[in-house]
């Protein structure tokens, strides 16, 4: 007999999860705002060159939302004083950044995988997931500041730029997207099927379909972990 129950559940897990992730639990947006500050600070922050870089928690933010503020000066405009008139972007940590690291957390602990391959996928899924992160972040202050940052030594297309910064920074889509393609790649295997279809589904496509030639009985052995 057919059976989704391993699906159903997963999927229910999957919400509950998803949706504890996502509550306005108190002070874990300003927590992973100031994670999110120091990351990108770390690896896209620039104290030299052209135009300098820096990360800092929003102080008249335009939005309530936006608790991020990227600081673009250009070095050649500092004058005697230090002073410097300088662009700034404002961020939203929240949806650009736990939203989709969010998803895939629930994704992995929704997983009907062992505990040991959850808390592995779980840290691949991380190191991942905060390099996604990054490359949008990247990608924001490439098109922003014309391709001066971070990285100067490509062409600057703004057409190309402005899609980039659209599809990555302003569209949802990528925000589920990618989480999902990190999820399959960091938690399952080549033969996982049947743990998300069922065993007795899997079992009744070996007999179906693995014979051994003569009479249509399946191959001994096939399939050994779910029979």
């Amino acid at each position: 007999m057919m059976t989704y129950r391993p699906l159903v559940r997963s999927l229910v897990v999957l919400i509950g999860v998803y949706g504890l992730l996502l509550a306005p639990w108190p002070g874990w947006n300003g927590a992973y705002g100031g994670f999110f500050r120091a990351m990108g600070g770390t690896m896209l922050g620039r104290e030299k060159g052209r135009v300098l870089v820096h990360f800092r928690a929003a102080e008249r933010p335009p939005r309530p939302e936006v608790d991020t503020e990227i600081v673009l000066v250009e070095a050649a405009r500092i004058d005697a004083s230090g002073r410097a008139t300088a662009r700034i972007l404002g961020l939203d940590t929240r949806a650009v950044g736990w939203t989709p690291t969010a998803l895939l957390f629930a994704l992995i602990i929704a997983s009907p995988v062992s505990r040991s391959r959850r808390w592995r996928a779980l840290g691949w899924g991380a190191i991942l997931g905060h390099v996604y992160l990054l490359m949008v972040v990247a990608v924001f202050l490439w098109n922003q500041s014309s391709g001066a940052v971070p990285v100067s030594f490509l062409p600057f297309w703004p057409d190309l730029a402005g899609v980039l910064e659209e599809s990555l920074v302003n569209q949802m889509g990528p925000s589920f997207a990618i989480p999902i393609l990190i999820w399959l790649a960091v938690t399952f295997r080549a033969d996982d099927a049947a743990l998300l279809l069922g065993p007795s589904i899997v079992t009744r496509a070996t007999d179906r379909h693995c014979g051994d030639g003569q009479n249509g009985a399946p191959v001994a052995g096939y399939w050994p972990r779910y029979r």
